[in-house]
């Protein structure tokens, strides 16, 4: 069978249709749909009716699934799901006062999944089942666009530097990280600026409004400025695919080279979504 690969957006993402992602995939549908994965960045599945299990064995197939990396007292979940060492609620419902999910309400600024861990995750597998009327919609961007476009003089000053990453817990957008951040605290690494993405051989930028705080070998003034610029180039439109979410909708990313990122929704409507990432490699 030859799949029907239509793209989303002339920046990335294509829709892959008439899949049922609960049966079991050929050898020759799976590597059409990774080659579609690498072709596009950005795979939307519709209407798929997909249980805990169904998920995991289909994210199995790009390979390990991570486990989680919040302390065990940061996972309110862990009841709601029948793997919690590999499964997390996004979600913003709260049950007895308590939310059973993580990452609840309002924007979230561009990031990349684990980009703070030494193996940062491959790709993250994001299915819907409660989602509001407006707003919640993942904005997702195309990072080697953002890099062949970049002007020479930034492309030079960038070669072979490296940049530190972190994750402030329960932080979704840029402001808490103008604050002094404890590194004792929260999980951190150095990434290169310029990454390749070991399937297909492309550069690709890899830094992020939401979690890189530093560059390696600057002070924070001229580090600051250009991430700033960075900052400023990445986040165009025309990189940019914005995908409102569908009861029954899978969703696959390749954090090698895209960023994602939220937008804001009314805390009176439902959202629940159910994530895994696959395993990646260290970034080089």
């Amino acid at each position: 069978m030859t799949l029907e690969v239509t793209p989303l957006s002339p920046a990335l993402g294509a829709e892959i249709s008439c899949v049922d992602l609960r049966d079991a995939l050929s050898e020759q549908t799976f590597r059409q749909i990774l080659d579609a994965w690498h072709e596009h960045l950005v795979i939307l599945f519709h209407n798929q009716s997909l249980s805990e299990d169904d998920q995991i064995r289909f994210a199995e197939r790009f390979g390990p699934l991570q486990k989680r990396t919040r302390p065990p007292e940061k996972i309110n979940e862990a009841g709601h799901t029948k793997y919690p060492q590999l499964t997390m609620l996004v979600s913003n419902i709260r049950e007895n006062g308590k939310l059973i999910g993580s990452l609840p309400d309002g924007e979230m600024h561009f990031h990349s999944d684990q980009c703070y861990i030494e193996k940062p995750a491959t790709g993250t597998f994001l299915y819907a089942i409660e989602v509001p009327s407006q707003g919640g919609d993942t904005l997702f961007l195309n990072m080697y666009k953002a890099y062949e476009t970049l002007p020479a003089d930034l492309k030079a000053r960038i070669d072979g530097k490296k940049a530190l990453n972190a994750y402030l817990y329960d932080s979704t957008t840029r402001a808490i990280n103008g604050a002094k951040v404890d590194f004792t605290k929260h999980p951190h690494y150095v990434q290169p600026i310029v990454r390749t993405h070991p399937d297909t051989r492309r550069k690709t930028l890899y830094v992020n409004r939401l979690m890189t705080f530093s560059i390696e070998g600057m002070g924070d003034e001229e580090g600051g400025a250009l991430l700033d610029r960075l900052f400023a180039h990445i986040e165009q439109d025309r990189f940019i695919y914005a995908h409102h979410w569908r009861p029954g909708d899978l969703v696959l990313w390749d954090n090698r080279c895209t960023l994602h990122a939220r937008t804001d929704f009314s805390d009176q409507e439902r959202r629940l979504l159910r994530r895994h990432l696959v395993m990646g490699d260290r970034a080089f």
